[in-house]
């Protein structure tokens, strides 16, 4: 842009942009006048360099009117899809919507109240952390030898470590030997909390958990004042 498209666009465009967009463009979600005015000032820049790149004579009122009709359609600066779930132009249009996880759900009537998350949320953990530890288990079982792997059958097999012994005709305080070492094994390889690890709630459950709780203490609080 030219130092007078420049001046123009900061001096006679913006300012009629940010009394306008307060009054006339409708915000989605958690946009805000300064957001929206950000965009605004993108989407008439290039409104500009496009009319001056074709020898278009235009005035800072129709940029900015042109710019405001963008942001009543919805468009932005970085998109003007109909088809983005998360776009603004697509939730105007009622293609979408977004709501909070924190929104109750289910009815008056219900024995505990519910948020859309504790419904669509999975207690289990990350697929990412399982896929991670499923592969580190599988290098630590292609490391065992052929007594740590019957000992490991035997467990996962629910199996008594007396028919292992008889099997491969060692005592019973063999095969202890061999399930002590493997359990150091694992430990060692995979971590001594590596148990607690899976048993563990996931992070951001115990997060809203604990959340809920100091609301409820700080409600319980309040009625006591």
């Amino acid at each position: 842009m030219s130092s007078h498209a420049d001046t123009v666009l900061v001096d006679e465009i913006v300012p009629r942009l940010r009394h306008l967009i307060p009054h006339h463009v409708p915000r989605v979600g958690s946009e805000d006048p300064e957001e929206l005015l950000q965009d605004a000032t993108l989407i008439a820049a290039r409104l500009l360099i496009r009319a001056r790149a074709n020898g278009k004579t235009v005035t800072p009122g129709n940029i900015a009117y042109y710019t405001l009709l963008h942001l009543r359609s919805g468009r932005r600066s970085h998109s003007a899809s109909r088809s983005d779930a998360m776009g603004s132009r697509t939730q105007l249009v009622g293609h979408s919507r977004v709501d909070s996880l924190a929104d109750a759900v289910g009815g008056p009537d219900a024995e505990e109240p519910l948020t859309l998350g504790d419904v669509l949320a999975s207690d289990t953990e990350d697929p990412s952390q399982t896929a991670a530890r499923n592969l580190d288990w599988q290098a630590l079982v292609a490391t065992l030898d052929e007594w740590a792997l019957a000992v490991l059958h035997c467990l996962a097999d629910e199996v008594r470590l007396q028919e292992v012994a008889t099997q491969h005709g060692v005592s019973r305080s063999t095969v202890q030997g061999w399930r002590n070492r493997l359990t150091e094994l694992v430990r060692s390889f995979l971590g001594a909390d590596v148990l607690h690890l899976i048993q563990r709630t996931p992070q951001w459950r115990e997060n809203l958990t604990a959340l809920r709780e100091q609301l409820a203490c700080r409600g319980e609080r309040r009625l006591a004042a």
